[in-house]
């Protein structure tokens, strides 16, 4: 059977978007460290969970943040439904460990896919394929699980975001390494049991969301059948300056993820930002190139973007050439 690919409309409405962006926002931005925080600090388990007791993001507003990505001329916005950590921002039927369970107690993804609909942007979601909070992933010889039951929820949480939330720009997968690179004594938290079951979900993803494109940020070349873009980090096709980018650029379709600073996730200490010109110069040369450039904000604890973030957005938009 041929592998599904996304639909043609559903690639070239991806391909003259150009501009996104990414959000990656979750329990971490509570410590303000970064959402690999969890495994650098090595934070127990049950402690982490404690995080959730004090996730109110009293301030989230989904609508002001659909508005500054209209503003920037982004036209898709891909966010972290769930992160490494484990912790949902959704209303999953599948962990408690989510949004809902919080004293914030609301679907912010829901809320996003709503203040999306019928807008110039399109919602994306971002997976990952680690969970170091599920125990068949990490806890496997402790809980009894299989691996099977990871694919599974992994498999399950997929389908609901292709389901509950209309329609879908972009699902974006991250976090395959081998057990070799994180081998000693925490290489529990990143070693896969096995195979992620890749054409059952690109193929589940294609067939719920046929205008949605797939990305899966291992940089795997060729790509593998079912995955529609080549990613690049915190890098321009070709030029691997970031050291971990394949040299191989594909002919097809392409996206660069970008931070504004160093960092992903919300780092209040991190003042070390890109100025317009230069995010400018790097959207300009990732265009040239024929990809996309995705860039990513970190929202505070509260569920707003730091006006840093949100300022460097508007001169962005205000100064890009009109669209073409």
């Amino acid at each position: 059977m041929t592998a599904r690919q996304v639909s043609p409309a559903g690639l070239d409405r991806y391909r003259r978007a150009r501009f996104g962006m990414f959000v990656h926002w979750g329990l971490y931005a509570l410590h303000g460290r970064g959402e690999w925080n969890m495994f650098e600090a090595r934070t127990p388990l049950a402690e982490y969970e404690r995080l959730a007791d004090r996730f109110e993001a009293e301030r989230f507003d989904a609508r002001e943040w659909v508005d500054l990505a209209e503003a920037a001329g982004q036209r898709y916005m891909t966010v972290t439904t769930r992160h490494h950590d484990g912790f949902s921002m959704y209303d999953t039927a599948l962990s408690g460990f989510r949004s809902t369970n919080t004293p914030f107690g609301r679907d912010a993804f829901g809320e996003l896919a709503e203040a999306c609909s019928g807008r110039e942007v399109k919602l994306g979601a971002y997976v990952s394929l680690i969970d170091w909070h599920h125990p068949a992933f990490r806890f496997r010889e402790r809980s009894k699980l299989a691996w099977e039951d990871y694919v599974g929820f992994l498999h399950g949480q997929v389908r609901e975001l292709c389901t509950q939330y209309g329609e879908l720009g972009q699902v974006w997968f991250d976090g395959e390494w081998p057990h070799s690179a994180w081998s000693g004594e925490h290489a529990d938290w990143f070693a896969p049991g096995g195979s992620y079951g890749y054409p059952e979900l690109y193929d589940m993803v294609h067939r719920l969301q046929p205008d949605a494109v797939v990305l899966n940020n291992r940089k795997s070349v060729p790509l593998p059948p079912g995955e529609d873009v080549q990613g690049f980090e915190n890098d321009l096709p070709g030029e691997n300056t970031a050291g971990f980018n394949t040299g191989t650029v594909l002919d097809g379709p392409k996206e660069t993820c970008l931070t504004m600073n160093r960092t992903w996730g919300y780092v209040p200490t991190d003042d070390a930002y890109k100025t317009a010109d230069q995010l400018l110069d790097t959207i300009r040369r990732a265009w040239s190139a024929g990809s996309n450039l995705l860039l990513n904000v970190g929202p505070r604890p509260d569920g707003t973007i730091p006006p840093r973030e949100q300022e460097l957005l508007r001169t962005v938009g205000s100064r890009l050439s009109t669209r073409k």
